[in-house]
């Protein structure tokens, strides 16, 4: 089948990130627009980078995919940070079969994600900066895929970023933060649904609605449904 000829023009593009000084940003969606459209049943694509020890929603194609980064960051467990620490391709098959991560997988089916494939990304002297991470609709979309896709992606993802001066993430993100998370309702009831549920204290509770709403790149209230979701399920 021949390619669209959108397709044709961002593989061209993708071809030159390694040559081109381009913004951050901008090579990153582009990188995750391009996975989107080549590879069957991809439903969106996010990048979480680490910075000074603290993992980064960096771009998602959608603010669902960014949520679903969210669950990991919220406790501090998921696919994404197993590859970004372990350094290797982590792969869940099925979310509703997925006993590792029980909010991750929750977060995922909620938003019609049935598998995933997280990808490793590292400098050329093997330090870890992040990982690429793919969602599909069906389960088991990536099997025997993990070396095609790094192949095809990670390479370019790891010369954007390892290129990229990243000191502007902790300052910009953070600025997003809201500024009082007390005048949302919705951020007081998920804090009730941390306490009852996780035994988490308030200000530990409110603390990890804040890093994740963070660390994603979305509103606090976004984490705060999300948080509402999975204790109701």
């Amino acid at each position: 089948m021949e390619p669209l000829p959108e397709v044709r023009e961002a593989a061209k593009r993708l071809s030159l990130l390694s040559i081109e000084t381009l913004d951050l940003l901008p090579a990153l969606e582009l990188v995750s627009a391009l996975a989107v459209s080549l590879l069957p049943s991809c439903v969106g694509v996010s990048i979480t980078v680490v910075v000074d020890g603290d993992p980064f929603t960096v771009t998602a194609t959608t603010p669902d995919i960014a949520a679903v980064d969210a669950s990991q960051y919220l406790t501090d467990e998921g696919p994404c940070l197993e590859a970004s620490s372990a350094g290797d391709a982590v792969r869940v098959e099925d979310v509703l079969d997925e006993e590792r991560w029980h909010d991750f997988a929750q977060a995922a089916a909620a938003t019609g994600i049935r598998s995933s494939l997280s990808i490793p990304l590292n400098t050329q002297d093997g330090a870890r900066i992040g990982a690429l991470n793919l969602y599909a609709g069906e389960a088991d979309a990536f099997r025997d895929n993990e070396a095609r896709i790094a192949e095809m992606f990670g390479a370019h993802v790891q010369d954007v970023v390892t290129n990229a001066d990243l000191s502007f993430l902790t300052r910009d993100l953070a600025r997003a933060l809201p500024q009082r998370l007390d005048e949302h309702e919705k951020v007081n009831q998920a804090v009730g649904v941390l306490i009852e549920n996780r035994g988490f204290t308030p200000e530990l509770a409110r603390e990890r609605l804040g890093y994740a709403a963070r660390q994603a790149g979305i509103p606090v209230t976004a984490v705060a449904e999300l948080v509402m979701i999975l204790g109701t399920s």
